[in-house]
């Protein structure tokens, strides 16, 4: 078994681990905490997590009336003397819990947020924290990325810090090849992360193109519905579970669905948005042409202050109609600033219900 003196000797040597955890400290307290999983427990083998179900743990659960067959080691004796009817003791069940972290690897995650605040390096490094505090929590752990309309096989782990370094290695090779620079556009054209000037809610990276030929508008379909990529077979959980989705949310359609999917595949899910500073304040101006990230088309923009209090607008009826989507199915939904520590947004968590817990 790893040990957490092996995993820090590691960071010094491995690239893996020194991206994923900039910061000292961090594994100490992970190893604290563990996944909210509600009662979505169940497994085939044997784990530290209390289920719903009767078995044979050492934590007692309650009595009921001998019958014919029952094992008399289980009788309670005391009860037998006190009523002189024969009682049999019950234990809850200790099972595994399965969880499932799914990555959203899209153009807009990559290139969106600079070095600094890489929204897709945030998402990296939050599931490198999310699944190592599972693994050290002897749950079984499952990690997909999605993009577009495909979702890869991605890896499946056992519970235990053994597992880490697998899953430390598959997230590094996720990372984005070279995140967009968070620095001033150009006045002549910029690229947009699914930053829609317009009076309906924020387009997502699919943004609608200038000019909607039967080509582009069957792209900008096909990658602007987050349901897609659940949708292919095998992709969804076998088992009962918790499962976390980090994406940005651009997404013009499949948020619902998506959600719906993964709670009737037995899931406890946590939904987790990340906005890099660019899109939460854009400091745009002047007439730009905003190139979409994801089809590449572009559009020409006359930026002005009130326009741009207007998306910030649209920006915030966006994320509570998000908000509301996960509430109404009982979904923890988790906004991250990506220019916060890893850190500072890891003890965040450990405040928000059903989320992560110490």
């Amino acid at each position: 078994m790893t040990s957490t003196k092996e995993l820090r000797q590691i960071k010094g040597g491995d690239e893996s681990f020194s991206y994923l955890f900039p910061e000292s400290g961090l594994l100490a307290k992970l190893e604290r905490m563990s996944l909210a999983g509600g009662s979505r427990v169940q497994g085939t083998l044997a784990g530290k997590r209390r289920s719903t179900s009767l078995g044979g743990s050492q934590e007692f659960a309650d009595y009921r009336p001998y019958a014919p067959g029952d094992d008399i080691r289980r009788i309670d004796w005391n009860v037998y003397g006190r009523t002189g009817k024969p009682f049999i003791r019950q234990y809850w069940d200790e099972q595994e819990l399965h969880a499932t972290l799914y990555i959203d690897t899209s153009v807009s995650m990559s290139n969106f947020g600079g070095e600094e605040a890489n929204k897709l390096t945030c998402a990296l490094r939050l599931a490198a924290a999310v699944g190592y505090a599972a693994l050290c929590g002897g749950d079984r752990l499952s990690v997909r990325t999605f993009a577009g309309q495909g979702m890869d096989e991605g890896v499946r782990l056992a519970g235990g810090r053994a597992s880490s370094l697998h899953l430390f290695r598959y997230l590094a090779d996720q990372k984005p090849s070279s995140p967009a620079a968070d620095l001033p556009p150009k006045r002549s054209e910029t690229t947009a992360a699914g930053i829609g000037f317009s009076d309906q809610k924020p387009a997502s990276s699919a943004a609608s193109p200038s000019i909607n030929t039967p080509e582009t508008l069957k792209a900008d379909a096909s990658i602007s519905d987050l349901s897609r990529p659940f949708r292919q077979p095998g992709r969804l959980p076998r088992r009962a579970g918790v499962s976390w989705v980090f994406t940005d949310g651009w997404y013009e359609s499949g948020i619902a669905e998506m959600l719906l999917a993964l709670a009737a595949a037995g899931q406890h899910v946590v939904f987790v948005q990340l906005l890099s500073p660019q899109e939460l304040d854009p400091r745009l101006d002047g007439e730009l042409r905003l190139i979409d990230a994801e089809l590449g088309t572009g559009k020409e923009v006359a930026l002005s202050g009130g326009l741009l209090r207007q998306y910030r607008q649209t920006l915030a009826e966006f994320q509570d109609e998000l908000r509301r989507q996960c509430a109404d199915r009982g979904i923890p939904f988790v906004f991250i600033d990506t220019s916060r520590s890893i850190s500072d947004i890891v003890a965040s968590l450990a405040t928000i219900p059903n989320t992560l817990r110490l």
